[in-house]
């Protein structure tokens, strides 16, 4: 007798390498319940591309925030004579209004150029400027203005905050 191994049967299939994809966690069993699943190989510029779309994401928000939603100017005061009020829209109804300015009617050195219009984004505050309209009572808005306007805020860009009445 020797020490000889006992010759395998050749089935005529060449052995086969695999790289972590199918192979067995442990050396004892059979079959596949031991095979590591396969995992897809990604494309390399997959993560450049998500992180494109992520950056014009971001920069578009970005605007669209300092455009219509960060006011670039403050606590700003008119002060005038209500002249129109009015609620109009198809989709969206808000509050349209326009102003005399009083610096317009007192400097008599200039012509006059220009009616104060603004949006009213808040149901009371309409109602007060709706007491001062056609009354010869000069009225104090305090307003913000934003670079652009959106349809549920108004027709403009001048939004008032705050109304008083000047006697």
């Amino acid at each position: 007798m020797t020490d000889d191994p006992e010759p395998s049967e050749d089935t005529g299939q060449k052995p086969v390498i695999q790289f972590g994809c199918g192979q067995k966690e442990a050396a004892a069993g059979g079959g596949s319940e031991g095979a590591v699943p396969c995992r897809r190989r990604r494309h390399p510029m997959r993560r450049m591309i998500l992180l494109s779309v992520l950056f014009v994401l971001l920069a578009l928000g970005i605007g669209f925030w300092v455009r219509y939603l960060n006011p670039y100017e403050t606590d700003m005061n008119e002060v005038g004579y209500v002249v129109d009020l009015k609620k109009q829209g198809v989709l969206f109804k808000t509050w349209e209004g326009q102003m005399i300015v009083r610096s317009a009617l007192v400097d008599s050195t200039k012509t006059y150029s220009r009616d104060f219009t603004f949006s009213v984004d808040r149901d009371e505050l309409a109602r007060r400027l709706s007491e001062f309209k056609g009354t010869a009572i000069p009225v104090k808005v305090t307003y913000k203005r934003y670079w652009g306007m959106l349809p549920w805020r108004g027709a403009n860009t001048c939004i008032v905050t705050e109304v008083e009445p000047q006697r």
